[in-house]
C-alpha cells in the first residue's frame, strides 16, 4: 500500500502533462483550421480572369481554338511591350469568347520582338509553356503583369511565377523546357527566329498585327488593329 502511494505523485505528473499536451495539440489544429491560406504568389495579377477565359478551349502547342475553324488568325505579339499590352487585352478575350469558342476561329501566337533581338526571355517562357498547351495562358499572365515584372525584374523565377499560377501545368516540366530553350543553338531559339522570319516576309511592321487567311484568302491587318476591324478580316476571307 505504501509503494502505491508513492507512484501516485508521479502519476499524477505524467497525467497532467499529457492534458497539457494534448491541449496544445488541439490549439493547434485548430489554428491551422482557422488560418488563412498563404498566397505566396499573391501580386500575380489576372489568374481568375485567365481561367475564366481560356478555360475548355481546345490547345494545341501555339493553337488556340478548333484544328478545323474556317479562319486562322496568327497574332503577332511581344509580350514584354507595353506596345502590344492593351491591343492584346482589348481583343483577345473577346476573341476567345466569341468566335474561338464557337469553333469559326482559331488563333496562332507568334512572338515579335520590337528589339533587334529576334528572342526575349518571356518568348522562352511562352514557348515552354505551349509544350503543354498552355501559351495563351502564359502570354495573358505576362501582358498582365508587365508593370510587377520590371518593378521585380524579369527573369526566371518571376516567369516561373507565372507559370505556377497555371492550374495543371506541369511546373517542373515547364523548367525543364524553359532551361533547355536557353541553351545555346537549342531547337527553341531556332523556332522563335522562324517566328521573328515569318513577320519580316509578311512586312509585319513594328505594332500588334494579325494575319487572317479563310477560303475567300488573305487579309493582313497592322498596326495595332482593334476588335472591329479584326472581326471585318474575318468577314472578308470566309
Amino acid at each position: 500500500m505504501a509503494d502505491e502511494s508513492k507512484r501516485r505523485p508521479g502519476q499524477l505528473r505524467t497525467l497532467i502533462i499529457l492534458i497539457v499536451a494534448a491541449g496544445a495539440l488541439i490549439v493547434g489544429i485548430a489554428g491551422m483550421a482557422t488560418r488563412e491560406p498563404s498566397h505566396e504568389y499573391e501580386d500575380i495579377q489576372g489568374v481568375g480572369d485567365m481561367r475564366e477565359i481560356f478555360g475548355g478551349v481546345r490547345q494545341l502547342d501555339d493553337r488556340l481554338g478548333e484544328d478545323d475553324a474556317p479562319v486562322q488568325m496568327q497574332v503577332f505579339l511581344d509580350a514584354q511591350s507595353a506596345t502590344y499590352r492593351d491591343q492584346f487585352l482589348d481583343t483577345i478575350p473577346a476573341l476567345v469568347n466569341g468566335p474561338v469558342r464557337d469553333g469559326r476561329l482559331k488563333l496562332l501566337y507568334r512572338n515579335r520582338s520590337l528589339t533587334r533581338n529576334a528572342t526575349e526571355l518571356s518568348f522562352y517562357g511562352i514557348e515552354a509553356a505551349a509544350k503543354q498547351g498552355y501559351a495563351w495562358q502564359f502570354a495573358y499572365l505576362m501582358f498582365r503583369n508587365q508593370d510587377l515584372a520590371e518593378e521585380q525584374r524579369l527573369d526566371e523565377d518571376f516567369l516561373s511565377r507565372l507559370a505556377e499560377s497555371i492550374e495543371y501545368l506541369d511546373l517542373d516540366q515547364w523548367k525543364k523546357d524553359y532551361e533547355q530553350g536557353l541553351e545555346e543553338g537549342s531547337a527553341m531559339t531556332a523556332s522563335l527566329q522562324e517566328q521573328d522570319q515569318i513577320a519580316i516576309d509578311l512586312k509585319i511592321r513594328d505594332a500588334p498585327a494579325a494575319v487572317v487567311n479563310g477560303a475567300k484568302g488573305t487579309e493582313i491587318v497592322q498596326d495595332g488593329p482593334d476588335l472591329a476591324q479584326l472581326e471585318a478580316a474575318m468577314g472578308e476571307v470566309q
